[in-house]
């Protein structure tokens, strides 16, 4: 009883790091995004890894 009440707490308390890191990486991801689009704006340049915000004209 006692062993599966700490199996499920440790559990549970790994389920909720993971959650966590995840979380940061995807803000992390998203800072670093913002970042690159800045920098590029600032030279005056295109995103390269943002092919959906291209446009043709025609």
């Amino acid at each position: 009883m006692q062993l599966a009440l700490i199996l499920g707490l440790v559990g549970l308390i790994f389920a909720v790091a993971i959650t966590f890191v995840a979380l940061e990486d995807k803000r992390a991801a998203r800072r670093e995004a913002v970042r690159r689009q800045a920098r590029l704006a600032r030279l005056g340049e295109v995103d390269p890894l943002a092919p959906h915000r291209l446009r043709v004209d025609g």
